[in-house]
């Protein structure tokens, strides 16, 4: 779930430049539902987004993310890196985003798009829609998969808030293997501490209970932790 785990400073005005960047250590790297690396987890994940608004209700968006770590050589490198470019339309309290994606791991490119409905209201509900376009170097197949989300937060104190993320998904045809159906479901508690007004110490921990015949995963169940730093401007 490389970009759906970023957290974004959204354009409120028309004309403005907004964005964030962020610098997380993951203990795992989670991509709907499969463990990527399962034999040597901890990954380093900095990231950059940009929000541009071109109104009140349509945003721009693009970005990039890095995944870093020495699972797949002997050095610590990037070995993928994920752009963006999307657009958004906000209307009450209904945000509609369209993004596509290209990420480029193990020497070949692969193209993904991400159709995005969510709710400003009680629990935050979205429903993303994934369609793989090609396979890339995973070794999966051209599919697409369907995450519904909920997150509910809550302020402990002025600067230390606490969110409850929770996520479950469906590869609606093939996606990491042959088998379609439920391939996910998560829960995660996450804490953020306000450094200032612009940044942050972000830090949680989150559990997976998977379908090893969709997701192709050794372990059905497991548990994964991130600590990182996030800068909005």
């Amino acid at each position: 779930m490389s970009i759906a785990s970023l957290s974004t400073a959204k354009a409120e005005l028309e004309g403005a430049l907004t964005g964030s960047i962020s610098l997380d250590m993951n203990s795992h790297f989670i991509s709907y539902g499969a463990n990527v690396w399962p034999d040597g987890d901890r990954t380093f994940n900095p990231a950059v987004s940009i929000n541009y608004a071109i109104n009140d209700q349509l945003t721009f968006t693009t970005g990039f993310w890095l995944d870093v770590n020495d699972n797949a050589s002997s050095s610590f490198e990037t070995v993928e890196t994920d752009v963006w470019v999307g657009l958004s339309y906000t209307t009450g309290i209904t945000t509609i985003s369209g993004t596509f994606q290209n990420w480029q791991y193990g020497g070949v490119s692969e193209e993904v798009f991400d159709l995005g409905i969510s709710l400003d209201t009680f629990l935050s509900p979205s429903l993303t829609i994934h369609k793989r376009f090609n396979a890339g170097a995973s070794g999966g197949f051209d599919g697409t998969f369907a995450v519904l989300g909920f997150k509910h937060g809550f302020d402990v104190t002025d600067d230390f808030s606490v969110s409850v993320p929770v996520s479950i998904g469906w590869a609606l045809d093939e996606f990491h293997t042959t088998e379609d159906g439920y391939g996910f479901a998560s829960v995660g508690l996450q804490g953020s501490l306000a450094i200032n007004a612009d940044s942050s110490f972000n830090f949680g921990v989150s559990y997976y209970d998977t379908d090893s015949g969709v997701t192709g995963n050794a372990d059905n169940s497991f548990f994964t932790y991130n600590a990182g730093f996030s800068y909005d401007f």
